[in-house]
């Protein structure tokens, strides 16, 4: 089985993308998406991150966080552990209590935020994936993220992201 090294930095946002188990759309449920953010809130309060900003797509999610020196590892894992107890499912679309490696491939992606350019090209990659997977036509019409609250910081326009920005022409990763 291969390591993988994860760096841990002080002082620096995490941008981590989680898939579910062989792509299984579940996350394409309203009340999934619910549990996941729910279980986002519920962590927050054992470890003392700052939620930056999230997409949560039908077999994946994207999501950026300040972990404030506590290890995002387990900050992740702990987040995909609750969504495993609290979430009832299973392939045939009925809802049953399922085995936790059902829901989750068993690694992630993550990334260190290295400058405040690297935070924003991360954080359009994120508003904009809705409409890279063709799911809508602009991130405003997502109701699935934190594009909103991003919009209305000023950070966005409501229009932006109706087509492929060029901070993220070059970026793969899923």
């Amino acid at each position: 089985m291969p390591r993988y090294r994860r760096h841990y930095q002080q002082g620096h946002t995490v941008f981590v993308t989680v898939v579910t188990q062989a792509r299984q759309p579940w996350l394409a449920d309203a009340a999934a998406v619910e549990v996941l953010l729910g279980a986002m809130r519920r962590v927050k309060s054992l470890y003392a991150f700052q939620h930056r900003a999230h997409v949560v797509m039908p077999d994946h999610f994207h999501w950026m966080f300040d972990p404030a020196g506590a290890d995002f590892s387990a900050i992740v894992g702990a987040v995909k552990r609750e969504v495993s107890w609290r979430v009832r499912w299973d392939a045939s679309g009925r809802h049953s209590r399922p085995a936790a490696s059902r829901l989750w491939q068993p690694r992630f992606y993550d990334h260190l935020i290295r400058d405040e350019a690297d935070f924003f090209r991360h954080l359009d990659y994120l508003h904009f994936n809705p409409v890279h997977h063709g799911i809508t036509a602009s991130p405003a019409s997502y109701p699935h993220s934190s594009f909103a609250a991003w919009a209305e910081r000023g950070v966005y326009d409501r229009n932006w992201g109706q087509q492929i920005p060029d901070t993220i022409q070059n970026m793969t990763l899923e």
